[in-house]
């Protein structure tokens, strides 16, 4: 509900929000490529305001990397991109949800990242693995509902909520309400 005083043509006084989806160019089994394509993407989204972007499923590593998913080499290049794109973050006013394959406790999940001035705010494993036609993620991915702890630690931050469920509220600031020419 608008307040008085408020500006009217402000789409956050009206409980809105401007998000985004980014869909970045990938190259399999690339990550810091991968990487730096999603940093573009999420500066685009912050310069025109958008307070949430949202990435593709394992966006970091492409979704077809088949066994590379086991690769050392790939989940520590997937964590290094992760890396570069929480610095990139740090002094901009959105949240960033990014899909990344990550392991824990020996076990490894298709996770979503979700990101806030270079802080991770939480993870997201994914729990509903498709397992039929040209699916056939349950090969290379552990359900969500298999995490043994609810806290990680990951890229130097502690006490990550790690969960199925994650509600938090973000506060964002930063941009001020551009008035937009109407549609024809």
């Amino acid at each position: 509900m608008v307040r008085s005083g408020d500006n009217f043509f402000n789409l956050y006084n009206h409980d809105f929000i401007r998000m985004a989806v980014g869909i970045p160019p990938v190259r399999v089994a690339d990550p810091e490529f991968n990487a730096q394509q999603t940093i573009g993407l999420i500066r685009a989204a912050a310069h025109r305001c958008a307070v949430l972007v949202l990435f593709p499923e394992l966006g970091l590593s492409a979704y077809s990397c088949d066994d590379l998913f086991h690769q050392r080499a790939m989940l520590e290049a997937c964590r290094d991109g992760l890396g570069k794109i929480l610095e990139a973050s740090r002094d901009l006013p959105l949240v960033a949800v990014v899909g990344c394959p990550l392991a824990f406790d020996h076990l490894l999940y298709n996770c979503a990242v979700v990101i806030h001035r270079g802080r991770i705010l939480g993870i997201v494993p994914k729990t509903y693995l498709p397992n039929y036609r040209e699916f056939y993620e349950a090969r290379q991915f552990n359900s969500g509902e298999a995490a043994l702890h609810d806290t990680v630690e990951l890229c130097g931050q502690r006490d990550i909520h790690y969960s199925l469920f994650m509600l938090r509220s973000v506060r964002t600031s930063g941009c001020q309400y551009r008035r937009q020419p109407k549609p024809r």
